[in-house]
């Protein structure tokens, strides 16, 4: 697709109100982490920026920015900023109508990656490790939500098949480490295909 086709793809979802992916509220593993005082996902304390691209009505940047992130959610779709941006600035985030792809407002602290990803074909994900390159921060967190696992790859997408292994090839240069991918303990309700909490960070020095 263009991307103009890419928009009105997109927008025609949110016009029809036709978006399975959206739960409603942030993802419960998210919140678990955020309970939990998972250290990735905890603002520091003298503040931090966070990026959520694809952010679509923004649940989980808002979980992030009321936790004390600074937080950029992006997303194409116009019709989304009525309610989302209010709200965000309200929570000290602010939202950007724009293609996730072309960002480039690092550095970011925190990159939180939810259903951005698989929503893309695969000829795109390299352009996404470059707009991950350009904004996230030396020791800067990288924090997937993958998703779909376990689709089968001649079911093709969106969502498109994620995984963890898949993230880090995505990404240009050796910069980056996978520390961690469990099961996600609090999956999102409804989801038919299995889900995963990856955690990578980006080295000081490559």
């Amino acid at each position: 697709m263009t991307n103009a086709e890419e928009l009105e793809f997109w927008s025609s979802r949110y016009r029809d109100n036709n978006t399975p992916w959206d739960k409603g509220g942030p993802h419960p593993e998210l919140l678990a982490k955020l309970n939990e005082g998972s250290k990735e996902v905890m603002a520091p304390p003298s503040g931090g920026r966070a990026l959520v691209p694809g952010c679509g009505r923004g649940w989980d940047a808002l979980a992030l920015a009321k936790q004390g992130w600074n937080v950029l959610a992006v997303d194409l779709v116009e019709a989304l900023k009525p309610q989302l941006q209010p709200a965000l600035k309200k929570a000290g985030g602010r939202f950007k109508v724009a293609d996730a792809l072309a960002i480039d407002e690092g550095p970011f602290n925190l990159i939180f990656e939810h259903t951005f990803y698989c929503a893309l074909p695969p000829e795109k994900r390299e352009q996404w490790g470059e707009m991950v390159n350009r904004n996230l921060a030396p020791d800067g967190w990288l924090v997937v939500l993958v998703f779909p696992t376990d689709r089968p790859e001649i079911d093709g997408g969106p969502p498109w098949k994620m995984t963890a292994s898949g993230v880090l090839k995505s990404l240009v240069g050796k910069g980056f480490e996978l520390l961690e991918e469990t099961a996600v303990r609090e999956k999102s309700p409804e989801r038919a295909w299995g889900e995963s909490w990856a955690i990578l960070r980006r080295k000081s020095s490559p």
